[in-house]
């Protein structure tokens, strides 16, 4: 069940929502999710993926313009996904609910050289995400970005609305799944290489291990409590792996692993 850990905060007004129930069987209905979000968060930013077991993210709906498409949502569904706290949470936990991204990242994540590379560069101060299941493997994910200037509504007032408005955005969106026979094509072929391929050819499996955490942003301590190692073992994990990868730091590490998912034509 959808465990609330944020207080809920009715709207003004269900009508919206109301217009929403209306559009269940239409192929309006992911505009019309839209306009809803407008309604209740007016200048938020926000994208809705289709996040599956079988590949990389589907992006399904979003407000975002031409320039942050291109800088923000391209590679994200390209490679970033793989890194994402949000998409990692839900391969991790299959659970629905609304969450902010301070709850879905490790500790010290606003100081990782992701957060420095795709965050903190593009403008975006914050982020909250809410999972509404499909199937047991697949959901629809609603992502909202919070840019500089915050010209958009706090991220804890996002997060009471949205907790109040979950039971029956999940109801609704679950109707339009079943009832628009929505079948993405598997894009299985076109996914790029899974986060552990990175150094196979040169890296030790638990190497890759630390490296992934690494890139995810988790401190060593974190490192450490996730293997089940000392903190002296992932320091010299980490010292091996910089070694074989020619490298002498976490950031040279990051630029690595991007030019590594960079998508060949």
């Amino acid at each position: 069940m959808h465990e609330s850990r944020h207080a809920a905060k009715p709207p003004a007004s269900l009508t919206p929502v109301a217009k929403l129930a209306g559009l269940v069987r239409s192929p309006d209905f992911l505009d019309g999710l839209g306009e809803v979000l407008a309604a209740y968060f007016p200048g938020i930013s926000y994208a809705a993926f289709h996040f599956s077991a079988r590949g990389r993210p589907a992006i399904l709906a979003h407000n975002l313009d031409a320039t942050r498409h291109q800088r923000v949502l391209i590679p994200y569904i390209e490679r970033m996904y793989l890194l994402d706290p949000i998409f990692q949470h839900w391969e991790r936990h299959r659970a629905r609910g609304v969450w902010s991204l301070d709850e879905l990242a490790p500790a010290g994540f606003r100081d990782s050289d992701y957060f420095a590379t795709y965050y903190r560069e593009l403008g975006l101060n914050d982020e909250a995400g809410a999972f509404f299941p499909l199937t047991e493997h697949d959901c629809l994910s609603l992502s909202f970005g919070f840019y500089r200037p915050l010209a958009t509504p706090a991220p804890d007032d996002v997060l009471a609305v949205l907790t109040y408005l979950f039971p029956l955005l999940e109801s609704l969106i679950g109707q339009f799944w079943l009832a628009s026979s929505l079948h993405l094509p598997s894009i299985d072929d076109q996914a790029p290489s899974q986060l552990h391929d990175f150094g196979r050819d040169v890296l030790s499996d638990r190497e890759r291990d630390v490296a992934w955490l690494i890139l995810r942003g988790y401190s060593s301590p974190e490192i450490a409590r996730q293997l089940g190692i000392t903190q002296g073992t992932v320091k010299n994990h980490r010292k091996r792996l910089y070694s074989r990868l020619n490298i002498s730091s976490q950031g040279e590490l990051f630029r690595q692993f991007m030019l590594f998912q960079q998508p060949h034509s």
